[in-house]
């Protein structure tokens, strides 16, 4: 019975190892086929989704890096910077701004044309470092607190701070000199500086050829009236109207005349009187002393107007004109402001300043303005209509030119030079280089420009490519495309 039996173990012990060695075979082939795909997926996905990462940065402080992962002082995990991502598709390209043709500094949100009929030009996401341009990531911008501003065109006025004099107003400057050589018999006014109403006697002065004068008058007037000759009787009313228009040009008034011809008593002297009101500025005689027609006698200034006298840089005339509103003010007088316009401007520039002086006019109530005295003035130009500006603090003052810093979104940002014209306290006004609707930074453009640089030799220093590293953006400072 066992010696039958053997044989047939035998037999199915062979069968069961030839069914398990298949068994084996096919279960291998199977867990090997969803491994090779799976070898074979993984190295595309890390091709696509996983990118280098070129060094970490300090989230508070970008300026320190880390070749590995680390914490800051504060337990935060440092900022990976990755290098540059593949290209996306044409269909996925995403349009910045739109470039003038002719002009690449001169840039649009939206498409347009410019002055020729010229479309301008798409600037695409991946190219715009190509042009001048620094990416930036934008937690980094975050961080570093950059604060934009939009262009914007909008009434535009300036004012020009300056200094001046106050000075009298020769329209009311008069002088007195005599006529005839005489002498004083009475003087009212006796110091510079008493004031003086219109009409008020000033002096009197002594004057034997007034005293002739009006003698020959007499003698010709009783020629006139005893003659009855019709050649003497013209000759004596001849010299009669002569010795009359003597009178007058000796200032006998009318009257005076009239009275001598009904036989009235000559006059002594002759009467100065005050022709406006004012102050004496100059007083050369006194009582008893002896004057000529050269004699100077007083000076006399009206202080209910006055000038002032104010200096403006030439590069400032541009925007000052006659008739602007002009605000002086006092340092001893702080709460107390007057209010003129420009009067006049000089033709000339004066060679040791290198400034023009402007002429203002203020009414003078109470006199508190004094020809001598300092000011303060501020003068407020005519406010341009439509005019592009944008905040004192967006301008960079490179010394040869004036550069903003545009901001185009996603943490880029390009630098553009601008043609500044006026500026008042808060705004300057752009003649080129700007369109109403950009953003421009207003804070924090050398810390981007030091985050630009940064990059850039960190780049240098890794051996990326050229491909990724911007053109030197103007002014001669270089960006990165992150």
């Amino acid at each position: 019975m066992s010696t039958k039996k053997t044989p047939l173990l035998l037999g199915v012990a062979a069968i069961s190892i030839a069914i398990g060695i298949g068994l084996g075979w096919l279960l291998k082939d199977r867990a090997q086929s969803p491994q090779a795909a799976g070898t074979a997926v993984k190295p595309a996905s890390t091709a696509q989704g996983e990118r280098k990462v070129l060094f970490y940065r300090a989230p508070m402080n970008p300026a320190v890096t880390s070749p590995a992962p680390q914490k800051d002082e504060m337990g935060m995990d440092y900022i990976p910077v990755y290098a540059e991502a593949p290209p996306p598709s044409q269909s996925e390209r995403k349009i910045l701004f739109y470039r003038n043709p002719m002009n690449p500094d001169i840039t649009s949100p939206a498409p347009k044309k410019d002055e020729m009929g010229m479309d301008y030009i798409p600037v695409y996401a991946e190219g715009a470092t190509a042009t001048g341009m620094v990416e930036i990531d934008p937690r980094v911008v975050q961080n570093l607190g950059v604060r934009t501003a939009t262009v914007e065109r909008k009434p535009f006025a300036t004012s020009i701070d300056t200094v001046g004099t106050v000075a009298f107003d020769e329209r009311g400057v008069s002088f007195f000199n005599p006529k005839i050589s005489g002498w004083v018999e009475r003087l009212s006014v006796k110091a510079v500086g008493d004031p003086v109403q219109r009409g008020q006697l000033l002096a009197e002065i002594y004057a034997p050829e007034l005293v002739s004068a009006q003698e020959e008058f007499r003698v010709a007037l009783n020629g006139a009236q005893r003659f009855t000759d019709a050649s003497l009787l013209k000759d004596s009313q001849s010299l009669l109207e002569t010795a009359r228009a003597r009178l007058r040009l000796l200032d006998v008034s009318n009257a005076e005349i009239q009275g001598l011809e009904n036989g009235g008593p000559a006059r002594r002297t002759i009467k100065l009187y005050a022709p406006h009101s004012g102050v004496v500025t100059e007083l050369n005689m006194r009582k008893g002393g002896y004057v000529t027609p050269d004699t100077r006698l007083y000076s006399l200034a009206d202080l209910s107007r006055i000038w002032v006298n104010v200096e403006v840089y030439a590069s400032q005339l541009p925007f000052v004109k006659q008739g602007d509103v002009v605000t002086l003010r006092l340092a001893h007088i702080p709460a107390r402001e007057w209010r003129g316009r420009i009067d006049y401007l000089y033709p000339t520039l004066n060679t040791q300043s290198r400034t023009v002086q402007a002429r203002l006019v203020f009414d003078n109530p109470g006199n508190a303005l004094r020809p001598g005295m300092y000011v303060n003035a501020s003068i407020q130009s005519s406010p341009k209509e439509k005019a592009i500006a944008v905040p004192r603090e967006a301008l960079l003052r490179t010394g040869t030119q004036d550069v903003v810093i545009l901001a185009l979104g996603e943490g880029r940002f390009k630098p553009v030079a601008v043609r500044v014209g006026a500026e008042n306290e808060a705004f300057a006004e752009i003649l080129e280089g700007l369109e109403e609707g950009q953003q421009v930074v207003l804070s924090g453009q050398f810390l981007l420009d030091a985050e630009a640089s940064f990059k850039n030799a960190m780049h240098r220093l890794e051996g990326a490519d050229a491909g990724k590293t911007a053109i030197p953006a103007q002014g001669g400072h270089a960006g990165h495309q992150q």
